[in-house]
């Protein structure tokens, strides 16, 4: 019977090696647990991804293939089924992992997520021996949904965080059905010690939360299953509504300061969480809203006027066909709101005249003042941007958390106030 002992199992907490998290540049065969993709040898796109399990066999039309085929044999080599078709077995990229997973919602597919990721603009750097006292980089995706989105931000901060340590292979024997113990601690405790341990030392951190249980626990086990948990441990899964989840991590956190850096919402009645999200975002902060319709979007930015929330529109986009597209989203004053002081003033002293140019501005007053009848009325614009025409896809609104100020009030309004 083989056991690691205590002291390399602590020696491989406190010094945990990093290896590449690619398959570029090195080659290594398949092992049992991997997740492969298995595409015909003429097929250049789609295919099937495994688990590997020893015992285990896949049938296809084109035959049987058997999983301890494909155990031993590394990248692109071929594998033969019952009936003789062959195949190549390849390592699953994340694009392709996402888009062959099986999903219970819709997901955000990699052209959009890569570009998602690519606005927020995340930079980290890597961990440095000296502890750093400046709080973690902290990201909030509220509507987990398949976990898309989730792996590809875990991988964009993946570099802030220090190696989780793994127990070797050969820690226990497979043979032994108990955990042995030592000092009075099993190898299940000191790993999950070790695990919790390098949690508290994680400079960046995805919260990721959903209103489902069910699609939470699904996403998680998306998250995991790609290499092995390569960027698990950098994300947290939780369940519930993101106003609550807010209120319960300041009371656990015992703080009124803001604690997120960027906040991405992709909830049907985003306008709803906004004013309770700018408390717990930092100024300079990305608040990024993707919703399928142009008229969400609108609803996010009426809701920002009327509450005056301490956001600053930075962009609206539509995602779709590879390419992105620039919308006009504003809320505007119109003309006839802004000219209904000069209507007031308007002489009506010749309302009964003959003069028909003098009737005439006479009803078109009346008309301006009906248009007008609230001093604060206001209208929305939503039109693209001149650019290339788009199909599918959905809308992206970026907000900046800025510093609640209050504005003078003025008569005076610009081109871009009114239409």
């Amino acid at each position: 019977m083989r056991f690691l002992c205590l002291r390399q199992l602590r020696c491989a907490a406190q010094n945990p090696a990093r290896s590449f998290s690619t398959s570029a540049g090195w080659c290594r065969a398949f092992k049992e647990g991997d997740v492969v993709l298995l595409r015909g040898k003429k097929d250049h796109v789609d295919g099937t991804l495994l688990k590997l399990q020893a015992a285990k066999t896949t049938h296809t039309h084109r035959g049987v293939i058997d999983h301890a085929n494909i155990i031993g044999k590394e990248t692109r080599q071929i594998v033969r089924s019952s009936k003789g078709f062959e195949y190549r077995v390849h390592e699953p990229t994340l694009a392709e992992y996402v888009r062959l997973t099986p999903r219970l919602v819709t997901p955000l597919y990699p052209s959009d997520t890569n570009l998602i990721v690519s606005l927020l603009d995340i930079h980290v750097d890597t961990p440095s021996n000296t502890t750093s006292h400046e709080p973690p980089f902290e990201i909030l995706e509220a509507g987990t949904g398949h976990g898309a989105l989730t792996l590809h931000l875990a991988r964009a901060i993946h570099a802030a965080n220090p190696p989780l340590a793994k127990i070797p292979e050969y820690a226990v024997d497979v043979e032994e059905p108990e955990d042995a113990v030592y000092l009075g601690e099993s190898v299940t405790d000191l790993q999950e010690t070790a695990i919790e341990s390098w949690k508290s030392s994680r400079r960046a951190v995805v919260h990721t939360l959903d209103i489902s249980s069910k699609h939470s626990k699904h996403a998680r086990k998306i998250v995991q299953g790609f290499r092995h948990g390569l960027y698990a441990g950098n994300v947290d899964f939780h369940v519930g509504d993101i106003s609550d989840w807010i209120a319960s991590q300041r009371a656990t956190r015992q703080t009124e300061e803001p604690f997120l850096n960027h906040v991405f919402l992709d909830l049907p009645n985003a306008d709803t969480h906004l004013a309770n999200v700018a408390p717990a975002l930092r100024v300079d902060g990305l608040l990024a809203v993707f919703n399928p319709s142009i008229t969400q979007i609108a609803q996010c930015v009426e809701r920002i006027r009327q509450e005056k929330l301490p956001y600053l529109l930075d962009r609206v986009v539509e995602l779709g066909a590879g390419t992105i597209r620039e919308w006009d989203v504003r809320a505007v004053r119109p003309r006839s709101t802004l000219k209904r002081s000069n209507a007031n003033e308007s002489d009506t002293s010749d309302e009964g005249s003959a003069d028909p140019v003098k009737g005439q501005e006479a009803r078109d007053d009346e008309l301006a003042e009906a248009l007008a009848t609230e001093e604060e009325k206001w209208a929305m614009v939503c039109r693209p941007k001149a650019g290339q025409m788009v199909v599918g896809g959905g809308f992206l609104a970026l907000w900046r958390r800025m510093e609640r100020m209050e504005r003078p009030k003025s008569k005076e309004y610009n081109d871009d106030q009114a239409i």
